[in-house]
């Protein structure tokens, strides 16, 4: 009766085991699509010819956020950067953004230094301003403890998330556009398309890390692929 319960236990532990590893498959591809589709419409017509099409032949991207988000803190805050890259990849999910896009808007605001206070009062890693870091906690119902709360990394970052998916909506998933938005507010870039202008300073700078993100992991995968290789022909050559 024993052998008897402990196969039962045995094949519960492995059904629960495949079942989570079955579950993680497809939220991984889930992100992925995610992060596809999110990568097509920031870049538009020059998405063929970009490296970001190098994420295409990733699966998995977490471990790079991890990686970089590691590299990039200061040194004090590095003991934290496996719930600050987390928190980006988790925000990303959560409204279908690239988390590199994300990785990218705080490397162009604030170099991931969670203590930069910007000229206009922007706090922390995504330099947002108390005034709109009150008003995203209170849409998406986050506790708001005064501008005290911005220098926390991982509130910083998912209410940095949530006012770009707001801005991505307002301005029907323009690119463009809602990143400069982000930048100069929404009302500004209204007023200067009415003058059919079509900002592109701030777009372009944090387009630019982002270029230069999938250009490191387009060089990484290279240098990946000439390793297994080189062990491929040296493995057959010793037969």
């Amino acid at each position: 009766m024993e052998i008897k319960n402990r196969f039962k236990t045995v094949l519960v532990l492995l059904a629960t085991i495949l079942a989570q590893n079955a579950f993680g498959e497809t939220l991984a591809e889930e992100q992925r699509e995610a992060r596809l589709n999110h990568a097509r419409e920031l870049m538009g017509k020059y998405y063929a010819g970009s490296s970001a099409r190098a994420g295409e032949n990733v699966k998995k991207i977490n471990s790079m956020i991890y990686r970089w988000t590691k590299e990039r803190l200061p040194a004090k805050y590095r003991k934290n950067y496996q719930a600050i890259a987390q928190t980006i990849i988790d925000e990303s999910l959560k409204y279908e953004f690239d988390p590199v896009f994300l990785m990218s808007v705080i490397q162009g605001e604030s170099s991931f230094d969670p203590r930069k206070v910007g000229g206009v009062g922007e706090i922390g890693l995504m330099q947002i301003r108390p005034s709109t870091g009150q008003w995203m906690s209170e849409m998406t119902k986050q506790d708001w403890k005064g501008k005290k709360s911005l220098y926390d990394p991982c509130v910083n970052i998912k209410l940095g998330a949530a006012y770009l998916n707001w801005l991505r909506d307002k301005f029907d998933n323009h690119a463009q556009l809602y990143l400069a938005a982000y930048n100069m507010g929404q009302r500004k870039v209204a007023s200067i398309l009415d003058k059919n202008i079509w900002p592109k300073d701030y777009p372009v700078h944090i387009m630019k890390k982002y270029v230069e993100f999938y250009t490191e992991l387009k060089e990484r995968n290279i240098k990946h692929e000439k390793k297994t290789n080189n062990l491929v022909i040296a493995f057959t050559a010793a037969e």
